[in-house]
């Protein structure tokens, strides 16, 4: 019996964490930069919904999805092109869409990009979005995560399957993750073993973006001392992420408990609460502080509120959370704002969050 080549491999690996039979009969957008992860995704299951004799041909179809950011001129286009001829390839819809080159902040190309893939989802009914993130992007995010400040979750890292948004339009989209267990130079092994090309974006050697440090600093000086620390901290993120989703079932029952409107976004005030909050809290009127166990519920139960009304969470570190969770167990300033100018105000019952309007010079 022959060992199955790394392109088998790297399929069979997609095949584990993401059955064809998921997604063969439904829409799938797949985003695909012309980079070699997300290029990899694209060809496997551009291959796996491949209709074969004597099986039933299947119902649902993929959609090729490609957002020129133009950062980067000629080589941005050329990226385009690329993409446009690998899905002529293999007969599949393409989608392109140009942004623009003045905003080159990280948070406006990634909302940009985002609006793009939801418009594409309900424009042709899809139930998923395909994404090419690997394992080695997962550590990098918990590495960023880490740095600006983060909670327990938070080192959970990007989940493999998750909702598109919290908004109830958005209930029947899924962002589907399935290279997660997948490390950048296995996909890259296993492009080249099918002699399949892909595109060197030059801008990722830049350290501009904290990012691309993480990527080209600050892991290769961990790895001359932990030569595996990659995937020691993989194996650490799945970890946090099996807890993650232990308390998820907590959270949902603070949010409900707590949360007297969704907007303005209103929560009681956790030491008007007996039990602040928590089933089975000897509570203490006079404590007047979170435990650590309630602060990191309350934490990842806000970040969820967060998520829910589309509000920025890149620039809210674990201070400003812990600022808001002090506001709630009626101590710290009565009112503060937050990045992303979401102002907090507390009165006798409860804390109301707002967003004010961005203002433009």
């Amino acid at each position: 019996m022959t060992n199955p080549s790394p392109w088998q491999e790297f399929c069979d690996a997609i095949e584990s964490a993401w059955p064809v039979s998921r997604y063969r009969d439904v829409g799938v957008v797949v985003g695909c930069s012309g980079g070699a992860d997300s290029v990899a995704l694209l060809r496997c299951l551009a291959e796996a919904t491949r209709p074969r004799a004597g099986t039933t041909p299947p119902s649902g179809f993929i959609v090729v999805a490609h957002f020129n950011h133009r950062f980067r001129g000629e080589a941005s286009d050329g990226d385009a092109d690329f993409v446009r001829r690998l899905a002529d390839q293999f007969g599949l819809a393409v989608e392109i869409e140009c942004g623009d080159a003045a905003a080159r902040d990280e948070e406006s190309a990634r909302n940009h990009r985002r609006a793009f893939f939801r418009n594409l989802l309900g424009r042709y009914g899809a139930r998923y979005l395909a994404l090419g993130h690997s394992r080695d992007d997962n550590v990098e995010t918990v590495l960023y995560r880490m740095m600006r400040g983060t909670g327990p979750l938070g080192m959970a890292g990007v989940a493999p399957f998750r909702p598109f948004s919290e908004h109830p339009s958005d209930s029947d989209f899924v962002i589907a993750r399935p290279m997660l267990s997948l490390g950048r130079d296995q996909i890259r092994g296993a492009l080249r073993s099918i002699d399949a090309a892909w595109r060197e974006d030059a801008s990722n050697q830049s350290n501009t973006y904290r990012r691309n440090w993480i990527r080209n600093e600050l892991l290769p000086a961990m790895e001359t001392q932990f030569p595996h620390a990659v995937t020691a901290i993989a194996r650490a993120v799945e970890g946090q992420r099996q807890w993650k989703d232990a308390l998820q079932s907590v959270i949902d029952r603070w949010i409900e408990d707590q949360q007297v409107r969704e907007a303005p976004l209103t929560l009681r005030r956790l030491d008007r609460i007996g039990g602040g909050g928590m089933p089975g809290r000897d509570w203490e009127q006079d404590s007047g502080a979170a435990s650590p166990a309630e602060q990191a519920v309350a934490i990842e139960a806000l970040r969820r509120c967060w998520h829910r009304a589309g509000w920025p969470l890149r620039d809210m570190g674990q201070h400003h959370w812990t600022r808001v969770v002090e506001m709630l167990y009626g101590g710290g300033p009565d009112a503060l704002t937050l990045p992303g100018a979401v102002d907090v105000r507390r009165d006798q019952e409860a804390v109301v969050f707002v967003r004010r309007d961005p203002v433009f010079p």
